[in-house]
């Protein structure tokens, strides 16, 4: 039994790192226009303005992103290039640190205005989804990434979709999530156990 969780624990932290590195290395896919995806197209419309209050490293941070999102958008505005999603996924971080999920959800949704897909708005979107017990809306952004990037590169994922149905207490789709999971060479002691 403790050589099954060790390498259950074992295949967890691959995971995790594996996950991390596509978030982190594999920013967005454009659209095939390479324009924003907004209905209206107003750029304009793409950043709000948060205001916070005190002067720590979080606020400064948040404050510090802000400002690189609003010239970054100017900046596109003016016929330069998209902002860069990092701009969005750092000050989305920051609004979490400080409380604020909301805010970080409109954040993270903001990154669709200017391109069609973005795996790490997805996977913020989905962790922030679950923080909030919001298990099915977590499964829907991770299955957008598995649908917008590929199987191949994002199965693990996959994982997370079987322990939120686990969650849920839905055996039934827990199976079938974890039988596609196994096919594609995962494999987790913990959600074996609840199938039993």
């Amino acid at each position: 039994m403790k050589k099954k969780t060790i390498i259950s624990i074992i295949i967890v932290l691959i995971l995790v790192i594996t996950a991390g590195y596509f978030a982190c290395n594999y920013y967005t896919k454009k659209g095939e226009n390479n324009t924003p995806v907004s209905e209206n197209n107003n750029p304009e419309s793409y950043t709000k303005q948060y205001s916070v209050s005190g002067t720590g490293d979080l606020e400064s941070k948040f404050i510090e992103y802000q400002t690189k999102l609003e010239e970054a958008v100017k900046a596109y505005k003016e016929g330069g290039e998209k902002p860069n999603p990092d701009y969005f996924i750092e000050k989305a971080r920051y609004a979490q640190y400080l409380k604020h999920n909301d805010w970080a959800k409109e954040i993270l949704n903001d990154v669709f205005n200017y391109y069609e897909n973005s795996s790490p708005a997805w996977n913020n979107l989905a962790k922030i989804a679950e923080e909030e017990k919001d298990y099915v809306k977590a499964n829907e952004y991770y299955q957008k990434m598995i649908d917008s990037f590929g199987e191949e590169q994002y199965w693990s994922y996959y994982y997370y979709i079987c322990s939120n149905y686990m969650y849920l207490g839905d055996k039934a789709k827990t199976e079938e999530c974890y039988a596609k999971y196994k096919s594609l060479g995962g494999s987790d002691g913990q959600i074996e156990d609840y199938l039993r």
